[in-house]
């Protein structure tokens, strides 16, 4: 099968998404259908980092709890969460789990992002890879959402359904996925950001199709 008559299926069946929620720019949940240029704004984008670190190991329910933890103590800019005491900020992400392990890399992504914003260091994989908390997957998201940039991201749910499509097994590695994807599809900020929505969107329903 080819990623993109896969892509179609998919969309068929469950549409637009409006996904990396973006709480700061959009009302509500921060679901944004059709509307790519999102997260249009410093904060927005550091909202997306801040999910990627919350949502390891997670669901994004949990995730959401945390956020709102901590927009609500207005500790949501890389600024703040360097300045905020570990104790607080992991009693706020709590939710998210892994609290104390996750605000280390809070901290972290912070540091990097300032470093980005100030024009001190490149955005790129290879960079944002050595922050300490950042495996590829989380790198891809924060690429592909909060800079839109053209990189595919591979998660649990699209491991599991091509799997179920016989198309790779389960337990092939993240890079061989990757570039499946970004062989195969011309580089789209747009259709790399709807397929891995619609691939999360998928696996949570748990649904099957077929081949």
């Amino acid at each position: 099968m080819h990623p993109l008559t896969l892509y179609s299926k998919l969309f068929s069946l469950y549409g637009a998404q409006g996904w990396w929620p973006v709480r700061s720019e959009v009302e509500g949940r921060g679901y944004h259908p059709n509307k790519f240029g999102l997260p249009a704004t410093k904060k927005g984008k550091f909202e997306v980092c801040m999910g990627a670190i919350l949502t390891q190991n997670t669901s994004w329910l949990q995730v959401e709890k945390a956020l709102n933890n901590l927009f609500a103590a207005k500790i949501n800019t890389p600024e703040k969460i360097l300045k905020t005491n570990s104790e607080t900020i992991a009693n706020l992400i709590a939710p998210a789990g892994y609290r104390n392990q996750k605000t280390i890399y809070l901290k972290n992504i912070a540091q990097w992002f300032i470093e980005v914003a100030s024009e001190k260091l490149g955005i790129t994989r290879d960079e944002l890879l050595k922050v300490k908390g950042v495996g590829r997957e989380t790198a891809d998201s924060i690429l592909l959402y909060a800079f839109h940039l053209p990189t595919f991201v591979i998660d649990t749910y699209t491991k599991r359904t091509l799997a179920a499509l016989k198309i790779f097994d389960e337990k092939t590695d993240y890079e061989t996925l990757r570039k499946w994807f970004m062989d195969g599809l011309e580089p789209s900020v747009e259709l790399f950001q709807e397929y891995h929505a619609l691939f999360v969107e998928h696996g949570k329903r748990g649904s099957e199709f077929q081949r």
